[in-house]
């Protein structure tokens, strides 16, 4: 028997998913340890590798996928935790940084803090150089210049240095030779150039893309590379995979190239999961939600097409790459309640954590939080909590809310609690209109993908709230993420910047650069493993109109461009202007700034069968008896049916007020909802149309 496995760290728990070749599936929750993340990492293999009658060698050994989704870059940045960087960057150019592009993100705020650099101004160091826009070089490097502003960045004592020269992508032969300087002088600190991270038009992005490159590199590869070495003296015979923010996965050394690569790649594996589970509802359009222990993460997916984005940002910094498109709020199960200064009550973004967790964690936890007030509802089962590993502590959970939220309002215990999951679900509510009605978009003909620990507790109000009568809790929901890096392809992204326009397109080195590109993304493909029947090539070219200031990516036919390509990809921009902004303009010309090629490397998964189509039968065997719980449409506490939700049979059917126990997640059916379940874990729940 072969494995898939896929590892995700979150917030408050580390999910694991192990898939097996008939499709079944073994999902584990450990506890992460933000001090040293690896050791949830290892402890849950070892936990998984017992459940499967196997020692840690020998189930390794027949392991045929590791993906591992890091928080690792995400939480230097965020906690300004990685490396001392140097930036080096052309003479008269060493502000880019600091001016970013002239926008504001509030930009109605005069007093709107301007955020940190992750380099300050004394470890910005300018060299003597200059290169044109198309590559020729109009001041030849000064190597005297490079040499002292080595000397410079190692009184500074920087351990990682970024190097972006103006127009380096036309021509990176001016940054190379900076490197190889670099290295001289300044042995054993990394070096990355935007040319390899970012090869692309923009001074400000590029920059951006490589200063967080080198801040998170020393970090990362310690990381990556430890817990690589840890698998494979264990008996993991193929290379660790890392999750990357474009939806796809890579290897460590793939994954080192580019960095920045796995800031927000947790959340991006989220949509690559949907897609999998959606099939057993043949839905094609779906919003998935996520949420966990910290955040609660939305996507949009339109006609089975995972949106992605070239402006998504960490701490309003760029990361410059192309990434799956996400909604982040947050709002998750350890959320912490708050007053305001204004009396109002206020749920998140600030999170209890793994450490000290929500009170009834019994950790130490003082304040309230999401999964408290769930407990206080009687929506969490203080002995059915993961499945019965933790007990919960409904005691500790209602002093928490009574002490911080229900006497500074002045309202009782159960007021508080039931004003906390309003809050908390408004919250969610206003972010899945982020990505569908601010859009316009209606959200009401999509299937809601519910995942994460704490996604089904709420996903059935969220849907009433939207209009939406369908939502599919997957078997895998409490461990969506993870779920999603065990199925999802493996994909590299390659960029180069060549101006052209459709007046002159450059055939010849256009075909050139592309045919370069898929030869290297084949070639890492292959390296990954994969035969050629299993990768595919698509290629893409960032266009727009002549004088315009931003571009939109298009699908470039494939094989040589010849006329007959060169006017389908006029014809495809000119659409695609017209769907984005209403309007085009078919009489002006057309110009090319970034040729994008993208090699998949497929993960075949077995068929789905349908939920829907499913003979609705009685849900007797999987009854548990039943407990109170907090229905504001039923006037307060009930006595609910509750079940496990290991226990249906296919077509298993309960109506709501109900509740329905896993090891991973739990379900709670609204009054009036109805649930279906497929006999193999997971859940259709249907709302009547209003």
């Amino acid at each position: 028997m072969s494995y898939r496995v896929g590892v995700d760290i979150g917030g408050t728990f580390t999910d694991l998913v192990v898939t097996r070749e008939d499709g079944s599936t073994l999902l584990w929750k450990e506890e992460t340890t933000p001090d040293r993340p690896e050791r949830a990492v290892q402890t849950g293999l070892e936990r998984v590798a017992e459940l499967l009658e196997h020692d840690l060698g020998s189930f390794l050994s027949n392991v045929t996928l590791l993906v591992h989704g890091s928080t690792v870059a995400t939480n230097m940045v965020v906690q300004r935790s990685g490396s001392t960087v140097g930036l080096v960057c052309t003479r008269g150019f060493r502000d880019i940084l600091y001016f970013r592009d002239g926008f504001k993100w509030d930009r109605f705020n005069p007093r709107l803090p301007r955020p940190d650099d992750l380099v300050p101004r004394r470890r910005r160091v300018a060299v003597a150089e200059r290169t044109s826009a198309h590559g020729s070089v109009l001041q030849p490097l000064d190597e005297g210049s490079v040499r002292r502003a080595a000397a410079t960045l190692k009184q500074e004592g920087v351990d990682a240095v970024a190097v972006a020269l103006l127009w380096a992508h036309a021509n990176p032969a001016h940054e190379q030779g900076v490197r190889e300087l670099l290295r001289q002088e300044l042995p054993g600190v990394p070096v990355l150039l935007s040319s390899e991270v970012l090869p692309e038009l923009g001074e400000w992005v590029r920059s951006s893309a490589t200063v967080l490159s080198a801040f998170v590199y020393a970090g990362s590869r310690d990381y990556l590379e430890q817990l690589q070495q840890w698998l494979s003296t264990r008996g993991l015979r193929t290379g660790l995979l890392v999750m990357q923010v474009n939806g796809g996965c890579a290897s460590v050394e793939q994954t080192l190239r580019v960095p920045v690569s796995t800031i927000h790649s947790g959340p991006a594996a989220a949509p690559a999961a949907a897609l999998q589970v959606g099939k057993r509802a043949a839905a094609r359009d779906m919003i998935t939600i996520d949420m966990g222990g910290t955040s609660f993460d939305v996507c949009l997916i339109g006609d089975g097409e995972v949106p992605r984005s070239r402006t998504i940002e960490i701490q309003h910094q760029p990361i410059g790459i192309p990434g799956v498109e996400i909604h982040s709020i947050g709002a998750g199960g350890g959320s912490l309640a708050w007053i305001d200064t204004g009396g109002a009550l206020r749920v998140g973004p600030q999170s209890a954590g793994a450490r000290p967790g929500p009170a009834a964690y019994g950790q130490g936890g003082e304040r309230p939080t999401v999964t408290d007030a769930n407990v206080v509802l009687g929506y969490l089962s203080p002995d059915a909590f993961l499945g019965g590993r933790r007990q919960l502590r409904s005691d500790l959970a209602a002093d928490a809310i009574r002490q911080h939220v229900a006497e500074p309002l002045g309202v009782e215990l159960v007021a508080a609690a039931a004003g906390m999951i309003r809050v908390i679900n408004q919250n969610m509510v206003d972010a899945i209109g982020v990505v569908s009605v601010e859009r316009g978009i209606d959200p009401r003909p999509f299937l809601l993908v519910a995942g994460g620990g704490a996604g089904a507790l709420h996903a059935g109000r969220l849907a009433a709230e939207l209009g939406i009568t369908r939502v599919l809790v997957p078997a895998e929901a409490g461990t969506l993420s993870a779920f999603g890096m065990a199925v999802s392809n493996v994909r590299h992204d390659y960029a180069a910047a060549h101006h052209a326009t459709s007046l002159d397109p450059q055939r010849e080195a256009v075909n050139a650069l592309l045919g370069e590109l898929e030869r290297r993304a084949r070639g890492d493909l292959v390296q990954n493993g994969f035969s050629a029947v299993d990768v595919v090539v698509q290629r893409f070219v960032d266009a727009r109109y002549v004088g315009q200031v931003h571009e939109l990516t298009v699908p470039v036919p494939p094989g040589p461009l010849g006329r007959e390509e060169l006017d389908a990809i006029v014809g495809a921009f000119h659409r695609l202007h017209e769907e984005r902004y209403g309007w085009s303009a078919q009489d002006r010309g057309v110009e090319y700034l970034h040729w994008r090629v993208t090699g998949t490397g497929l993960i075949r998964t077995p068929a789905e069968p349908l939920i829907d189509e499913l003979a609705p039968t009685p849900a007797d065997a999987a009854a548990t008896g039943s407990r109170p719980a907090w229905f504001d449409e039923l006037g307060g506490f009930v006595e609910t049916a509750t079940y496990a939700a290991d226990r249906f049979a296919a077509g298993g059917e309960v109506h709501g007020p109900a509740l329905v126990d896993g090891a991973t997640m739990t379900i709670v059916v609204f009054p009036g909802q109805r649930l279906l379940a497929d006999g193999r874990g997971s859940f259709l729940l249907e709302t009547p149309t209003p």
